[in-house]
C-alpha cells in the first residue's frame, strides 16, 4: 500500500509539473497549439483510463483502480483547460479544478472501498465534463460548430453520470436497470462515443476554416475590425490573428454586453468605438501601438455593412457581409 501511494504521489507530481510549467512555456505557444496539446492530453488520458480498468479488471490491484478514475476525470477537466486556453481565459483557475478533483478522486478511491468510491468519481466526472461544456457552449471562437460538438459530447455525459448515481442510489447497484444502462459496460461505451466526438472537432478547429456559416441577422451598430487583414496576416500570422480577434470581441463586450461578433470583430453601441476599444485593449489586453492601429470601422473597410437588418456570412477569421 506504501508504495502503490508512492507511486500515485509520483505521477501527480509529475502531470502537475507538466500542466503548470511545461506546456504554457514551451515556445510560448499561442491559443490554438496550447488547445491542441492540452486536448491531446486529455485524449491520452481517456484512453489511458480504460488500459488501467482492464487491468485493474485482470487483478492489477489498487494502484491500478486509483490512475484509472483519476485519469478518468482528468479527460474532461484536461479538455476545460484546453477550451479555456482557446477562448483566451485564465486556464490557472480551470487547471487547479482539474488538479483538486484528480486529488480528491485519487484520495476517496484509494481509501473508500466500492461502490462509494465509484459514486464519488461519478460525481466529480460530471463536474468536470458540465464545466467543459460550459466553457464550451459560450466560447466566442469560430468556428462555431466544433465547440459545440464538445460542448454537447460533455453536457450529455456529466448528465449520464449523475443519472448513473441516481438510479444505482434509487435502485440498487445490482439492480437490473443499473446493470442494463450504467454498468461498466454501457459507461465505457458512452464514454468511447464522446471521446471519438470531441477528437472529431479538435481535428476540425485544428485543419482551420470550413464552409461558410448559417447566415445571421446582427443588430445595427458600428462594426470595428482588425484592418489591413492581408498586411497584418503576413507580418503576425493567422494564429495571431486569430488572437487579436478573440481580444478584440472580449473587449467590445467588456464595454457593450450586448455586442455582437462580426467577421474579424464586433459591433457595438457605444461612443468613438474604435477609439474605445483601442483604450480597452491597451489597458486590459496589453495590445502595444502598432496592434491597435489596425482596429477600423468596419464599413469605411468595406469589410462589413452596418445596417439594421442585415445578414453575414462568416469563415474563421474572415467574411464578407451583405445587406
Amino acid at each position: 500500500m506504501g508504495l502503490s501511494f508512492a507511486l500515485l504521489a509520483v505521477s501527480v507530481a509529475v502531470a502537475t509539473a507538466v500542466g503548470f510549467v511545461a506546456f504554457p512555456r514551451l515556445g510560448t505557444p499561442g491559443r490554438v497549439t496550447l488547445f491542441l496539446r492540452y486536448a491531446a492530453v486529455a485524449g491520452v488520458t481517456a484512453v489511458g483510463s480504460s488500459a488501467m480498468y482492464f487491468i485493474y479488471g485482470a487483478g492489477g490491484g489498487l494502484l491500478t483502480l486509483v490512475l484509472g478514475d483519476v485519469a478518468m476525470v482528468l479527460a474532461p477537466a484536461l479538455m476545460l483547460v484546453a477550451v479555456s486556453a482557446l477562448d483566451g481565459r485564465r486556464v490557472r483557475r480551470a487547471s487547479t479544478f482539474a488538479l483538486v478533483l484528480a486529488l480528491i478522486v485519487a484520495v476517496v478511491t484509494a481509501t473508500v472501498p466500492l461502490p462509494a468510491s465509484l459514486a464519488v468519481k461519478a460525481v466529480a466526472l460530471a463536474a468536470a465534463c458540465a464545466a467543459c461544456a460550459w466553457v464550451a457552449s459560450h466560447s466566442r471562437v469560430e468556428p462555431f460548430g466544433p465547440l459545440r460538438i464538445i460542448a454537447f459530447a460533455n453536457a450529455v455525459y456529466a448528465l449520464y453520470c449523475l443519472a448513473r448515481v441516481g438510479v444505482a442510489l434509487a435502485a440498487g447497484w445490482e439492480s437490473p436497470l443499473y446493470l442494463t444502462a450504467f454498468s461498466f459496460g454501457p459507461a465505457t461505451i458512452l464514454g468511447a462515443v464522446a471521446v471519438v466526438a470531441m477528437g472529431v472537432a479538435v481535428v476540425r478547429l485544428w485543419a482551420g476554416p470550413r464552409a461558410e456559416v448559417r447566415p445571421e441577422v446582427c443588430p445595427a451598430g458600428v462594426a470595428v475590425v482588425v484592418g489591413d487583414w492581408d498586411l497584418a496576416s503576413a507580418a503576425y500570422g493567422p494564429e495571431r490573428m486569430r488572437d487579436l480577434v478573440v481580444d478584440l470581441r472580449a473587449a467590445a463586450h467588456d464595454l457593450d454586453p450586448h455586442a455582437a461578433d462580426v467577421p474579424r470583430g464586433a459591433e457595438l453601441t457605444v461612443a468613438d468605438p474604435v477609439e474605445a476599444l483601442g483604450a480597452r485593449l491597451r489597458d486590459a489586453y496589453g495590445w502595444a501601438p502598432e496592434q491597435t492601429i489596425l482596429l477600423a470601422d468596419g464599413a469605411a473597410t468595406a469589410a462589413i455593412r452596418t445596417r439594421p437588418g442585415r445578414t453575414r456570412r462568416g469563415r474563421w477569421g474572415r467574411g464578407v457581409s451583405r445587406s
